[in-house]
């Protein structure tokens, strides 16, 4: 049987989960908190040399980075569900999916990471750190992804697709971290959207509830 090796607390593991739920896989999930420093066991980085979340196993295929099981995910075991048949569609996808990983990504992680620190490992003494929704950066991608979303109801056009779930991912940490939704109303909206997609709504964990 396919082994998905995650947990909902990562924004990463989150998404490969919520995909494997969406599409009805039928998968074993095993639970990696890498958070707890169980992804540097020794057996785990036979699997994935990073220690991160989430791996897939399929027979002798390994797999690890999130994107690239989504798409295996889509293609191999759910008939290319949530993935366009045609090139160009495809190619879309990819740009979206590929800006995430390159962009949306990192920024996201160094403007929260502070404050998700905290919230994963609280101190009663420690005041919350502020998050500077304001940094240039990431001002600039949030511009680029309203603006596609106003176009759509989804990132790639008015249907659900894999973009949605990867750049969903680090939306994980959003609520918990004070999103200034209001000035972002697309994304809020969107947001919205993916609450209401069952696999993503059950995939919702605390600390970020």
């Amino acid at each position: 049987m396919t082994t998905l090796y995650t947990t909902a607390v990562s924004a990463n593991g989150r998404k490969a989960l919520a995909l494997a739920r969406h599409l009805g896989l039928d998968l074993r999930v095993e639970t990696v908190h890498v958070y707890r420093g169980e992804g540097q066991a020794a057996a785990y980085r036979t699997l994935n040399p990073w220690g991160k979340v989430p791996t897939l196993v399929d027979g002798d295929f390994v797999l690890w980075e999130s994107n690239a099981i989504l798409v295996y995910l889509s293609e191999h075991l759910g008939g290319g569900a949530l993935s366009p048949p045609d090139a160009r569609g495809r190619a879309d996808l990819l740009r979206w999916m590929f800006w995430e990983s390159a962009h949306w990504q990192p920024t996201l992680s160094r403007v929260l990471a502070p404050r998700v620190a905290q919230l994963l490992f609280p101190s009663p003494d420690a005041a919350p750190t502020p998050v500077p929704w304001d940094d240039r950066e990431l001002g600039a991608l949030l511009a680029v992804l309203g603006a596609a979303l106003e176009a759509g109801g989804y990132v790639c056009g008015p249907e659900l697709s894999l973009a949605d779930f990867s750049l969903a991912g680090m939306t994980t940490y959003f609520a918990a971290t004070g999103f200034p939704g209001q000035e972002h109303p697309a994304i809020a909206a969107w947001l919205g959207r993916m609450s209401a997609v069952p696999a993503w709504a059950s995939t919702a964990v605390a600390p970020w509830t």
